[in-house]
């Protein structure tokens, strides 16, 4: 049960420190990197899910989205691996775009 009090503690530490749109930006690449070269899908879930907490709640933002905040937990939870539109429609509502380099 300790372990996942530090994961909630780093959480809210990853979260406290992606303050601007440009640290939100870098870190949303990186964990897209991340998942291109280790196809980790659950650690990119969850900095989607990081994401959307720095700018807003996942209810907050679900509503923004008009997307189920339960098929988003879904996702951060990895009990359904996400739609690439729904990646997408993600970074959009963030005010981001996914772009081929």
């Amino acid at each position: 049960m300790k372990e996942m009090k530090y994961t909630l503690d780093l959480e809210k530490y990853i979260i406290s420190d992606l303050k601007s749109d440009e640290d939100i930006k870098l870190y949303l690449n990186a964990s897209l990197k991340d998942y291109l070269e280790n196809n980790d899908m659950k650690f990119f879930c969850r900095a989607l899910e990081i994401a959307i907490k720095a700018n807003d709640s996942v209810a907050g933002f679900s509503k923004k989205a008009g997307m189920s905040r339960t098929h988003l937990y879904s996702i951060f939870k990895c009990k359904k691996e996400p739609k690439f539109s729904t990646i997408v429609k993600i970074f959009h509502e963030l005010g981001y775009e996914l772009k081929a380099a």
